[in-house]
């Protein structure tokens, strides 16, 4: 394995930063304080009220995994507010939709795809391996200078993540696959606007009134999936249901063509476009801000405790050597999957889950929840906790 030792010098940010860690943690204090604001003022379950919505946070390891785990059925609906409700063409993905029997279906048919695709591991290493060797170029082609890395890291996992979903030659070349993930980056980074609207969504009768942001939030969503419908119109076109499934969108269309061909009709309403759009731009949105994000983590942490970087070049050169390496190597390789998830729990990217609903009356941590009431897991608490963990603020 090759060796590539980065330093903060190297990564100095262009906009300006001396400080690495800001280059990913845009935002990130700002609603970190006011969590723990609340926290401190109202106890670590607290309940609150906004517009028409009653609201609970919960903020413990126990309260989150009492609401996750032990209760998730109580807990397993959505809140279908005006701007979730129309991005999501009448609640119709999985991330968003409320609990029920299409949803029940199509997390099955999301996860089933997904593992037939990743079933084929020599796939599935070819096409990291060929991203992380395009990465490893682009970082020693610096040959020592300044440079950021985040541009690099982002076309890399999207071109992977392209790959999944729409096959063999699909990346980031593809001038419409280059601007639907510009419009899932945009989405992600104009944060302003979505914390607006979610605001507005707790006062319904906002729909009704003249405000533009609405439209700036809801727009780059319909903007998406017209381009996912044209690549879906191309590959319905040429698709062949006696070829195994090779893509995402391939075990989308083969169970669309068994539910025809079986004369299934609700399993065929549950197969339409509108579903598809939202499942192929669930994929995009969970993975590609997410995991370019969380590596832009790593590397920040990495520059800034070097020894960790000697100890993971060690380990490589002694487990993998000069060949790249695989998924058979990942139990003989513990520190770096160490670093991987202390990066997750320390540079949480996701510090508040998307919020869940009670489908019934119930309870959190002996307390009342009534039906209906939106429900936040507060997993930076859990990640923090020093109850958890030894010096949970250090990495």
């Amino acid at each position: 394995m090759r060796e590539l030792m980065l330093t903060k010098s190297e990564l100095f940010n262009k906009t300006g930063y001396t400080d690495l860690y800001r280059f990913v943690a845009v935002d990130y204090t700002r609603r970190l304080v006011l969590l723990c604001s609340l926290t401190e003022t109202y106890g670590r379950v607290f309940s609150l009220k906004l517009g028409s919505y009653k609201f609970v946070m919960a903020s413990t390891p126990e309260a989150v995994y009492e609401m996750l785990v032990t209760k998730s059925a109580d807990y397993a609906g959505r809140p279908q507010t005006y701007s979730i409700n129309t991005r999501t063409l009448g609640g119709k993905d999985i991330a968003f939709g409320n609990y029920g029997p299409a949803w029940k279906f199509h997390r099955k048919l999301f996860t089933t795809a997904l593992r037939q695709y990743l079933s084929d591991i020599p796939l599935v290493e070819r096409r990291v391996s060929t991203q992380a060797e395009k990465l490893v170029q682009f970082m020693e082609e610096q040959d020592g200078k300044p440079f950021d890395p985040a541009d690099c890291l982002m076309r890399s996992v999207a071109d992977v993540i392209c790959g999944i979903t729409f096959g063999e030659g699909y990346d980031t070349t593809n001038p419409d696959l280059n601007k639907l993930l510009k419009l899932c980056a945009d989405v992600v980074e104009n944060d302003d606007v979505a914390r607006l609207v979610t605001v507005l969504d707790f006062f319904p009768f906002a729909q009704y009134l003249p405000i533009k942001a609405y439209d700036r939030f809801i727009q780059p969503f319909f903007k998406m999936f017209d381009i996912i419908r044209k690549f879906l119109k191309e590959r319905e076109d040429n698709f062949d249901p006696s070829q195994p499934v090779q893509d995402f969108i391939s075990g989308l269309l083969c169970a669309r063509n068994e539910a025809q061909f079986e004369n299934d009709e609700e399993r065929s309403a549950f197969l339409s476009d509108d579903y598809f759009l939202n499942d192929i731009e669930v994929m995009f949105a969970a993975g590609y801000e997410t995991t370019s994000t969380t590596l832009k983590w790593v590397i920040a942490y990495l520059v800034n405790y070097p020894k960790y970087q000697e100890d993971i070049q060690r380990q490589l050169d002694e487990v993998v050597g000069r060949r790249s390496p695989s998924l058979n190597d990942r139990t003989n390789l513990p520190l770096i999957q160490a670093t991987i998830i202390e990066t997750l729990r320390r540079a949480n990217v996701g510090p508040l889950l998307l919020p869940h609903v009670t489908l019934t009356d119930t309870t959190l941590c002996g307390y009342r929840v009534p039906k209906d009431t939106i429900i936040f897991a507060n997993t930076e608490s859990v990640h923090l906790d020093p109850k958890c963990w030894e010096k949970p603020h250090r990495v």
